[in-house]
């Protein structure tokens, strides 16, 4: 009966958005946003069903909710402020960039994506505590990074202008190497 005490213990939290395109918003194509999402905070988020009220229920560890909570809503103001920029007439072709995690900045001409494949063990490494190295290293690159989810290979995928994406692929293998 070990297995019982776990130290952390799950919990669930309902996380209410303003409208089902903010649910669409959030969750991304083919779910492509929520699954990041999934990984990166070690939950389990269910996603509102079209029609039913836009709340997102997430399970995991109390910190981890917490922080899956943190993006969704974030994502959700964000999206507010898009659309309400985009009513006003107020914000140009670019939008408004996202700082959250959440919101991939949109495309812009020259961007590349690259996949920077590492061994298992080392994805937790990569991303740090709560994400800190892995934010760390977007920053510094002006990168947006992908971080693998653990059913999938151990591929992050990032995405800047080539001379960044280096960069960002470099600063991973060099974290690696130091640590290893």
């Amino acid at each position: 009966m070990r297995f019982l005490a776990k130290k952390s213990q799950n919990m669930t939290e309902c996380v209410p958005v303003p409208s089902s395109e903010h649910v669409a918003e959030i969750v991304g194509r083919q779910g492509c946003k929520i699954k990041a999402l999934r990984a990166k905070t070690n939950t389990y988020i269910k996603t509102p069903v079209r029609g039913e009220e836009p709340v997102f229920v997430v399970t995991g560890r109390k910190e981890d909710v917490a922080a899956a909570k943190r993006e969704i809503l974030s994502a959700a103001e964000h999206f507010s402020q898009i659309r309400a920029s985009r009513r006003s007439g107020l914000v140009g072709q670019c939008g408004i960039v996202g700082t959250t995690g959440l919101v991939p900045p949109p495309p812009v001409p020259g961007q590349v994506t690259i996949q920077v494949r590492v061994p298992y063990r080392v994805v937790g490494l990569v991303v740090g505590p709560k994400g800190a190295t892995i934010k760390r290293i977007q920053q510094q690159t002006s990168t947006y990074i992908v971080t693998p989810s653990r059913e999938k290979e151990p591929i992050f995928e990032v995405t800047g202008m080539p001379d960044n994406v280096e960069q960002a692929k470099r600063e991973i293998e060099a974290h690696i190497a130091l640590r290893t």
